[in-house]
């Protein structure tokens, strides 16, 4: 049987928070090839039918294996289980892989051993120790792989390297030899592989689901400060979710954080309307800290110290990227310095368990939104931010038919 909602949402229109209007990054595209759409008269029209899950998600760990970090790596594999009680207990089919941070880069981080000659860059994904690209429910003794995985011997050959050689270069031989890129672009590498989809892990009609270890921010936050960390289009936010769209048309996604937490972010401001603001202000020199403190308020000051004095010539930073992209896709946003991840770990599961019906917009303020049932029950629904989301669970295979306009700009 075919049923028929109809949401009809007003268009909002943002107004920025800065005196002047903000530097846009350009779109990689507007009209991406996963959707049926069509640009006119200033507006993208979408028209498409997706298929619902049905409890299926993929999830791309993200480990920033930089010096600094074996502690934490050790922390989400001790607690590994309580992540994987969270989807078993919902009977959810997952995919579960693992790339790093780092993102190949000439002539300083291009592939060499202590990379395992580019294995460890650009979105690939690790391989575990019996050979598989991911894990899955069947997977014979998955909690021991992934603590293995998660755990890079990288990180702790340069920890070691940098504790005897507290005023090594980044650009020296011996530093190149015995470290891997201190550069983390986490949001660029899920970029990378997701264009790439490595052992096509990424399954059309799953949710797709990333979570990030880091204790440093997208380029140490040093984005603002120096050309030689710019961002770039593939190091934003927005890119990553355009991204999903474009290949996957109405496909779910989640980002989740475990972090160096900024802290929230100051009533009336949106994720969207700080990331509009960045190349601005990125413009000036600024500190980030200096620019995001007007939109940021209860920064864990006590973790940022902790993180910062764990390896010499190794400073943490706040998370800023990463709790902008958590909070545009609804995720979960972790503490780095918890003592046990158990907890944390457990409300991601949590939260990746419960996407499983969502379906991803290209825009989080739709115009003339309708839905379609093509089979299945027709249910109610509401939006939060792009994300539609059902007021009650789908059955699998349930197909819909999503209608709606967006701004062109």
């Amino acid at each position: 049987m075919k049923s028929t909602y109809t949401h009809l949402l007003g268009l909002v229109v943002a107004s920025y928070i800065v005196a002047c209007a903000p530097v846009k990054f350009e779109k990689q595209v507007n009209c991406g090839s996963g959707f049926n759409c069509v640009s006119a008269n200033g507006k993208n029209v979408y028209d498409y039918t997706t298929k619902i899950s049905g409890g299926k998600v993929d999830i791309v760990f993200i480990d920033d294996n930089s010096a600094s970090m074996s502690t934490e790596q050790n922390s989400i594999a001790n607690r590994f289980s309580s992540f994987l009680s969270s989807l078993d207990n919902k009977n959810i089919d997952y995919r579960i892989g693992i790339i790093t941070t780092d993102v190949s880069t000439s002539p300083y981080n291009s592939a060499r051993a202590i990379n395992q000659n580019g294995a460890l860059q650009d979105g690939r994904l690790i391989v575990f120790g019996d050979g598989s690209s991911f894990l899955t429910p069947s997977t014979a003794n998955k909690e021991s792989l992934f603590g293995q995985a998660i755990k890079r011997n990288e990180t702790l050959t340069c920890e070691a390297y940098l504790n005897t050689n507290p005023t090594a270069g980044q650009t020296s031989t011996s530093y190149q030899q015995n470290c891997p890129s201190p550069d983390e672009r986490g949001i660029k590498a899920a970029n990378l592989f997701v264009r790439g989809n490595p052992a096509s892990m990424i399954r059309s009609d799953a949710h797709l689901a990333f979570v990030v270890l880091s204790d440093e921010d997208v380029r140490s936050s040093l984005y603002t400060k120096t050309t030689t960390y710019a961002l770039e289009t593939d190091d934003l936010p927005q890119t990553l979710i355009e991204n999903v769209n474009n290949l996957y048309a109405g496909k779910s996604m989640s980002f989740h954080s475990i972090i160096v937490r900024p802290g929230q972010l100051v009533n009336g401001v949106t994720a969207e309307q700080v990331i509009n603001g960045i190349a601005t202000f990125a413009s000036s020199k600024l500190e980030a800290t200096q620019y995001f403190s007007q939109y940021f308020t209860g920064a864990d000051v006590a973790c940022l110290n902790v993180q910062s004095t764990q390896t010499n010539n190794v400073l943490g930073s706040y998370g800023y990227m990463y709790s902008l992209l958590t909070k545009m896709t609804g995720g979960i946003e972790g503490n780095i310095c918890a003592n046990d991840y158990g907890s944390q770990l457990s409300s991601i599961g949590d939260n990746i368990g419960q996407r499983v019906n969502d379906l991803q917009l290209a825009c989080a303020t739709p115009e003339n939104l309708q839905l379609d049932f093509v089979s299945g029950t027709a249910v109610s629904f509401h939006i939060e931010g792009s994300v539609l989301k059902f007021d009650q669970a789908l059955s699998a295979g349930t197909e819909v038919r999503v209608r709606y306009g967006c701004e062109n700009n």
